[in-house]
């Protein structure tokens, strides 16, 4: 026979082939992954749908799992890649001078070194986690064998308001991000996977993408002020897999650029747009399935971010996860209504997004802080009047906006780097509840919100460092 039937084995897309295609590689027209087709049935007369196979590149270590049981090749005199891999870590992690990139493609050789040290692969444990704006479902975050993959929900990442999941970490000035793509799931046309600058994690924020959609095209997206319509350039690259994006910043001007294969020549998308963000952004990853109802998969490779050595995470720092960003849905003057998630406690203060990095109890009283050193500028305290861990300890406690006299809460933020501050000790609403202390730590939920006129709220867990009284000072 001349030409017979096979199905994709990802998304069961019908397609036809003739006897000279069987064993090639081609791409389905639906969701675009490479297939390897079968061969033609034996008969003139198909009575069945053959399969063909998901094709795996050996690029990807993982296609090595089984490669014990496969011949051995004598070694050549050079280095192995693993040994190069562990010195790329080693140099990253000391801050040295100069930062090779190990060459994945080209049988372990090291590719040319990238003068400074503003370029680094970036490890997994350095990314922050968590759904930005309204998803449907919670997304998620792995890395394994060298690859990360994200999973996300969302409706998408256009007009006035975003909803996708983000893995980045703290950007403080001029920097860019490159990563190569290597598949998207096709939950929607418009389902689409990127590297973004982002002023914050508000699900309206000011924000800067290059990205390519379910198809594999690529486009540019932007929005120039918080709440502001998002906007984009045209379609460029055509379809397919993979890709490499780069976003990158220089002041308040970001630009967006694609290519096709890793010693190509970078294209640009759209034009230069001038957004006017902060000097603290964030920079990272993002996927988002165009169906608020729907996950969508991603996979990334060859991740690099180029920016100054003060803004790198250490490479030993944990993953670090959020809890669900700044909206007015989490604004809500009751309790019993707002599940408290089983991520670190965040919220916003004073019209700005805060993530919880430290716990303390002493004295009587819950000091909730971002930032580890120094004074705590932004952050909250809660003052029990005195009273002991041991006693708070297992303890619910419900004040709603109707009680006399409560906890006094205290909030404390800069404005134009000056410190400021409010306090409540009536009119607000909080659940706090207590996990038993366990060698001077004191776990605990809570959920409170405040009835400023920025909506200030704090949602998530914590565990506190239970430290010992402060010695009373003598009177004088």
């Amino acid at each position: 026979m001349s030409e017979f039937k096979f199905a994709c084995p990802v998304c069961g897309q019908h397609m036809k082939c003739d006897t000279s295609q069987g064993g090639t590689v081609m791409d389905c027209p639906t969701c675009f992954q490479k297939i390897t087709a079968p061969h033609a049935p034996a008969s003139d007369e198909q009575k069945f749908i053959l399969t063909g196979q998901k094709f795996v590149e050996n690029k990807n270590p993982a296609s090595l799992l089984n490669a014990a049981a496969q011949p051995r090749v004598p070694a050549e005199n050079k280095l192995p890649e693993w040994v190069i891999i562990l010195l790329i870590v080693v140099l990253a992690a000391g801050g040295a001078g100069v930062f090779f990139i190990a060459e994945k493609r080209g049988g372990g050789k090291a590719a040319a070194p990238v003068g400074g040290n503003s370029a680094r692969s970036v490890a997994a444990a350095a990314w922050r986690l968590g759904d930005i704006g309204e998803v449907g479902a919670a997304g998620s975050f792995s890395a394994a064998k060298g690859l990360i993959s994200l999973t996300g929900s969302g409706a998408d990442i256009w007009q006035q308001a975003d909803g996708f999941y983000y893995a980045f970490q703290p950007l403080n000035g001029d920097g860019s991000l490159t990563a190569e793509i290597l598949n998207i799931k096709n939950t929607d046309e418009w389902a689409k996977a990127g590297v973004m600058i982002r002023e914050t994690t508000n699900a309206s924020s000011g924000f800067a993408l290059a990205s390519l959609r379910a198809d594999g095209q690529a486009q540019f997206i932007w929005r120039k002020a918080k709440g502001a319509p998002a906007e984009a350039s045209d379609l460029a690259g055509g379809n397919g897999y993979p890709k490499w994006v780069k976003v990158t910043r220089s002041g308040n001007r970001f630009s967006a650029f694609y290519k096709l294969t890793a010693d190509g020549n970078w294209e640009t998308l759209g034009t230069e747009q001038t957004i006017n963000m902060a000097s603290a952004v964030q920079i990272g990853l993002i996927v988002c399935a165009h169906n608020a109802g729907m996950l969508c998969q991603a996979q990334f490779d060859q991740i690099t971010l180029q920016a100054d050595a003060a803004t790198r995470a250490p490479a030993h720092a944990p993953p670090k996860i959020i809890a669900p960003p700044a909206s007015d849905t989490n604004w809500l003057l009751t309790l019993g209504t707002n599940a408290i998630p089983d991520a670190p406690v965040a919220g916003r203060i004073h019209g700005r997004d805060f993530i919880s990095e430290r716990a303390t109890f002493q004295n009587g009283t819950l000091t909730l802080r971002q930032g580890t050193h120094g004074p705590p500028e932004f952050g909250v305290t809660i003052n029990f009047s005195g009273a002991l861990a041991e006693s708070l300890s297992g303890q619910t406690l419900n004040i709603d906006t109707n009680a006399d006299k409560a906890a006094r809460v205290t909030v404390r933020w800069k404005d134009d780097d000056q410190a400021q501050k409010g306090s409540y000790d009536a009119g607000y609403a909080m659940r706090l509840e207590f996990g038993a202390l366990e060698k001077n730590r004191l776990p605990g939920k809570i959920y409170l919100c405040l009835p400023d006129a920025e909506k200030s709220y704090l949602l998530g867990t914590f565990t506190a460092d239970a430290r010992k009284p402060k010695p009373k000072q003598p009177k004088k």
